[in-house]
């Protein structure tokens, strides 16, 4: 008796999703070595951590990564048989490990239970923005010493041009031909006294003094002022998150040392941080 080609459709269809639910059970075996079996959930956990390492390359086929986990399972086996697991060094990383891994779960159940919501980050998020650094447009001239940074500034006031002035005098390459030009800056992105002096002056403003930084002596002159253009908070969220979640994670130490007795045996560990787990 031919079935309809709708019941045939469906009886393949049903076929199929029983071979791929089959398939992905974790304990099904991939390979086996020596008698030793390589299952579903070590092969896909391979597959996991070996994306992760090797992030924006592309995808090994299957064969590869059951060629690398027979390959790994051989090394093991020899390991194995050649006593390595009873070794001091052996006995030491893998309580190392152990140690790690504890740590590891108890810091990770604890932002778990303390989820950080889309709410609290949009909020950090703001408080950021506000407090962004203003930006400046600035240019200048770098010469090796003070008496030639003070005699650019009095042709500068006898009226010659800074632009003139940094194409022919600074020693600074990339700005010079641009007239001095560094572009828009903000106190991160330049050296400590350079910033300092910088956020003094006002738009179109010139710095009455030249500034001593390790690289000679700065003329400098801020065209224009403006409010750092904060990203998008969706491109910044997850960073946000990062960082208040290791505030978290600070949070808890101090947590645990309330009820912790500690006491430093050597004097060097009396410098330790207080709040290193």
């Amino acid at each position: 008796m031919m079935l309809k080609p709708v019941i045939q459709t469906c009886c393949l269809l049903s076929c199929a999703f029983l071979v791929q639910a089959q398939a992905a059970s974790p304990t099904d075996p991939v390979a086996t070595v020596n008698d030793q079996t390589i299952t579903q959930q070590e092969y896909d956990n391979y597959l996991k951590s070996r994306n992760e390492q090797t992030s924006g390359k592309s995808a090994p086929d299957e064969q590869t990564v059951l060629e690398e986990l027979v390959n790994r399972e051989l090394i093991r086996q020899q390991a194995l048989r050649q006593g390595f697991d009873k070794v001091p060094a052996f006995t030491q990383k893998m309580a190392e490990l152990r140690g790690e891994l504890l740590m590891s779960l108890a810091l990770q159940d604890y932002l778990d239970k303390h989820p950080i919501d889309d709410a609290t980050l949009k909020k950090e998020y703001d408080q950021r923005a506000a407090n962004a650094p203003k930006e400046y447009k600035v240019r200048h001239i770098l010469v090796a010493t003070e008496e030639e940074a003070n005699a650019i500034l009095a042709d500068l006031k006898n009226g010659k041009t800074f632009a003139d002035l940094a194409k022919a005098k600074s020693t600074d390459p990339e700005s010079a031909k641009n007239g001095g030009d560094l572009g828009w800056v903000s106190h991160q992105k330049v050296i400590t006294n350079f910033a300092a002096a910088m956020e003094k002056l006002k738009k179109g403003e010139l710095a009455p003094a030249p500034i001593k930084t390790e690289f000679g002596w700065h003329v400098i002159v801020v065209d224009d002022i403006r409010d750092m253009q904060f990203p998008p908070f969706d491109t910044i969220k997850e960073r946000i998150r990062a960082a208040l979640q290791n505030q978290q994670m600070q949070d808890y130490f101090k947590e645990l040392r309330t009820d912790a007795k500690v006491s430093f045996v050597k004097e060097k560990a009396l410098e330790a941080p207080k709040t290193s787990p």
